[in-house]
């Protein structure tokens, strides 16, 4: 017992070292790396606050009036961090914390996958590499649902595999809520099932076909996130992101990964979210695994490494890479444990994993510093002008202007592509109030656009060039 409690007090030292390293830049606003996606959330989370209390009406400010309920993932990050903002304020640091914790909790499970299958000198290089590697050091930090879907993701997988060991129904009921909720963040996670199958077989064999308990699971595990889907799908009024895997995936999975598109999106994306140094640990780690014991690792990496060249070679969103993080740290740290038996081994092995932090610490840092001051002092502008309730349209694609003004409103080239006069026409029909450049850009503007506002509309000179058109 007191050694198993030297080994935690060891772990939760490590987790408390990756929480403090995620606190400088807390409070830092969503206009930086994907300011796209992390302002989105963290609208939705200002809408939960000022419009609808409700997790099962998600908003977006776009495109157009009021509500825009929106189809996407079971929506507990920013439910959350809308309970937040209810009791203490809008701070954005209340909006980081929130995947923050997330991923501490998902490094706990990391932790404990990693004593199970190894041990504990290896749950604990697991950890730091986990926490460490640039891919999941930047979005454990976003206001965006990757850290609760890692969390889920790495729970479902490790109370499904202490299931398998002591077929009890406890550890079964928590795998089959944290699988139905890792689905309910980011359907890609369903790939767990591949090694939940596989140790399935290994234990019943022919029998995985009648065990009325893996049938509960998989009921449990999957109806859930489809009737959810379902619903939002019934409700939903902004149709870009509705049916992605139906519209984008499904269609193009079996070849995307051989397109030069995808080749060369994996070639440039791969090292950057993991670093040569912790591909090379993954690789590594396969290649010394002891697949008897520990294959439900390496067939977690496998079926990772098929979401990857099947879902991600379509979408092409880095942060969609991010659920091989779990798998590669197991195996880097499987094989930094293997050779640091000797004292010389041991040497190296701290040697590799040292140079993989700082490798992935160099790429990590510039990031924390960015942050998109001029579309922050346009939507400055647009909320000292503009009535909390005025419709207005921004001359971007990305809605991150929108959503730092907390206004509802249109994108540019969105509604009448290549229409651009006739487009703003549309908009003011429709409510719209103010047209709003990004310090005079306007996207997709060869000049006529700009010229046509100068032209026919009022325009509102801001300093610093932030300037805004009346409509109406």
């Amino acid at each position: 017992m007191a050694k198993i409690w030297k080994e935690h007090r060891v772990a939760f030292l490590l987790l408390l070292l990756l929480l403090l390293m995620r606190i400088p830049h807390l409070g830092a606003s969503p206009y930086e790396y994907d300011s796209w996606r992390q302002s989105d959330t963290e609208a939705m989370a200002l809408n939960f606050v000022e419009q609808k209390f409700n997790i099962l009406y998600p908003q977006m400010h776009y495109d157009g009036p009021k509500p825009n309920y929106v189809q996407l993932e079971f929506q507990i990050t920013t439910f959350l961090i809308a309970v937040l903002y209810k009791l203490f304020g809008h701070h954005y640091e209340l909006a980081r914390i929130v995947p923050v914790l997330f991923f501490i909790g998902s490094a706990y499970f990391v932790y404990l996958i990693a004593r199970r299958f190894f041990s504990a000198p290896a749950a604990w290089i697991a950890i730091v590499l986990y926490g460490s590697l640039p891919l999941t050091f930047l979005y454990s930090r976003a206001i965006m649902p990757e850290s609760a879907a890692l969390f889920f993701f790495t729970g479902c997988f490790y109370f499904f595999s202490r299931w398998i060991d002591e077929d009890r129904l406890p550890p079964l009921i928590a795998a089959s809520l944290f699988t139905a909720l890792a689905i309910s963040q980011k359907v890609p996670t369903v790939f767990v099932g591949l090694p939940m199958i596989a140790m399935a077989i290994a234990k019943y064999k022919i029998r995985s076909l009648w065990n009325w308990k893996l049938w509960s699971f998989a009921a449990v595990s999957l109806l859930p996130p489809y009737l959810y889907f379902s619903w939002l799908a019934s409700i939903s009024e902004y149709t870009f992101v509705s049916g992605i895997a139906s519209k984008h995936v499904l269609p193009n999975f079996l070849h995307a990964f051989y397109s030069d598109e995808a080749l060369a999106f994996f070639r440039g994306e791969l090292p950057k979210a993991f670093t040569v140094w912790g591909l090379a640990l993954f690789i590594a780690g396969l290649a010394t695994l002891n697949w008897r014991k520990q294959y439900p690792i390496g067939i977690w990496a496998a079926a990772m490494v098929l979401e990857a060249m099947t879902v991600v070679a379509v979408i092409k969103f880095n942060y969609y890479l991010i659920f091989l993080g779990p798998p590669l740290a197991l195996l880097g740290a499987r094989f930094l444990q293997t050779i640091g038996k000797s004292r010389t081994g041991t040497a190296v092995s701290l040697g590799l994993l040292a140079i993989t932090c700082w490798t992935s610490l160099q790429t990590v840092l510039p990031s924390l510093h960015k942050q998109h001051t001029e579309l922050i002092r346009q939507a400055e502008a647009v909320r000292e002008l503009t009535g909390k309730d005025d419709l207005i349209v921004v001359g971007t694609d990305d809605p991150s202007l929108l959503n730092a003004s907390n206004r509802n409103g249109w994108r540019v080239t969105n509604t009448l592509p290549g229409k651009p006069i006739e487009e703003i026409h549309y908009f003011k029909n429709h409510g719209a109030k103010y047209f709003v450049p990004l310090k005079g850009f306007i996207y997709g503007d060869d000049g006529s656009t700009k010229a046509y506002l100068d032209a026919h509309f009022e325009k509102i000179e801001v300093e610093g060039g932030y300037t805004i058109y009346k409509l109406q």
